[in-house]
């Protein structure tokens, strides 16, 4: 048989956050996943360096977004394609963090191209935008290949 409580328990999520320890858990500062210790001199295929820690993270953040019916069918066919030609059923989040790592890796040339683009307002995701939201996408696309094309292989 189980020992009675001596106190009454909260009865919500809410009341939780009354509880000392659960405040502090949740007003406590997260330290980032990476965490860049040094740079090389400043040129074009300059990167940061990256504690070890870092390149050996558990992956434990969650996102969530939405896509276009055309965007989900290029994030599948890519998944698939990547899935067969390694032999592993890869996942979206495997695909995207590799993609993410693509990215930091071209960080100075992307950075350099995203100042060539200028000021652009972000359309929302009303039925009515689309023509605008698929322009705005498509430049910032753009840019991002062009970046990307211009940065060292990860080799």
């Amino acid at each position: 048989m189980p020992k009675p409580l001596l106190r009454p328990q909260p009865t919500s999520s809410v009341a939780n956050i009354i509880e000392e320890s659960v405040a502090k858990a949740a007003l406590a500062r997260v330290a980032p996943a990476r965490r860049v210790i040094g740079e090389t001199p400043h040129d074009d295929h300059a990167t940061p360096a990256v504690d070890a820690e870092a390149l050996t993270e558990t992956p434990t953040i969650r996102r969530q977004f939405i896509l276009t019916p055309s965007a989900d069918f290029t994030l599948k066919h890519v998944v698939a394609v990547y899935s067969k030609a390694t032999g592993s059923e890869l996942t979206n989040s495997h695909f995207l963090r590799v993609m993410l790592k693509a990215i930091e890796h071209a960080m100075p040339q992307l950075e350099q191209e995203a100042e060539h683009m200028g000021k652009l307002k972000r359309p929302k995701n009303d039925r009515a935008n689309e023509a605008q939201r698929e322009e705005f996408e498509r430049k910032l696309a753009s840019s991002l290949v062009t970046g990307m094309r211009a940065a060292p292989d990860l080799g």
